[in-house]
């Protein structure tokens, strides 16, 4: 009897332990579990009174800012037409200079231009035959045609008188040029040569200008007003004087001889000019 109830007690003793394992609630923070957690509750041990969002954050990207258009680029100095880049003026195959692109022709149409026919090539390419009126006419008119935008020019031309085509510099565009070649087509020669005068005005009208071209076939005999002093050196004072601005004569004597040549080519020498002999 004895030994029956002390099996009894052996085995209630040894079963206790696991009985009191399974039926007592884990211990705080033990960090353990002996099942998955429940959907949505919190981890054991995670904080619960965080104030968090229930669902995952969705992310939008931001809208993107226009971008506004570049400005249209800086044309490169370089690129630009440089009115400098423009040919010079050219007469009778010679180029001339001007320092700041102003040019006034000054041609003589004294009765002496009336003579001395030979044959020419007109402005249509034609040969023709004319006095030295006519060729200079045309030389000159080659000239004024070819003059570049940048250009701005006058026409005189004399024999005692001056006539001036403008009364300011004009500029080289289509109109005026071509104005320019109408009113030197209706030239004609006569009269004696006022040369000295004829080249004063082309420096005095405009002392903006900085080139004169004359075309003379020489001798200069009136126009001064100096008393009876009609000598070449007197003419030839009269343009220096009034080379103010220190204009560059450029002289072509058209048949010029002897005295007369001299007289051009001082005439362009004073003002540091050329001189040149043409038919």
């Amino acid at each position: 009897m004895r030994s029956g109830v002390f099996v009894a007690l052996l085995g209630l003793a040894l079963a206790s332990p696991a009985l009191a394992q399974s039926t007592s609630a884990p211990a705080a923070g033990a960090g353990t579990m002996t099942g998955p957690p429940t959907a949505g509750a919190p981890a054991p041990g995670a904080p619960t009174d965080l104030d968090l969002p229930l669902e995952k954050p969705v992310f939008t990207a931001p809208t993107p800012t226009p971008t506004p258009p570049a400005p249209p680029p800086t044309p490169d100095d370089g690129d630009r037409d440089d009115p400098r880049d423009e040919p010079p003026p050219v007469i009778y195959g010679e180029e001339i200079t001007s320092e700041n692109d102003t040019i006034v022709y000054v041609l003589d149409r004294s009765g002496s231009m009336d003579w001395d026919d030979a044959s020419f090539t007109d402005l249509d390419g034609n040969r023709r035959t004319g006095n030295r009126m006519e060729r200079a006419k045309v030389e000159l008119s080659r000239s004024i045609q070819g003059l570049s935008r940048n250009f701005r020019f006058n026409v005189i031309a004399f024999d005692c008188a001056t006539h001036q085509w403008q009364r300011r510099l004009q500029e080289a565009n289509d109109t005026n040029k071509a104005a320019a070649l109408a009113w030197v087509r209706r030239l004609s020669p006569g009269g004696a040569t006022g040369t000295g005068p004829a080249v004063a005005l082309a420096l005095y009208s405009d002392r903006d200008n900085k080139s004169v071209v004359l075309l003379t076939d020489g001798e200069p005999n009136c126009g001064l007003n100096d008393g009876d002093d009609f000598s070449l050196e007197a003419h030839r004072r009269v343009i220096r004087n009034e080379n103010t601005q220190r204009a560059v004569i450029n002289v072509f004597g058209i048949a010029a001889r002897g005295q007369w040549r001299r007289f051009c080519q001082n005439v362009a020498a004073d003002s540091g000019g050329s001189y040149f002999d043409v038919p």
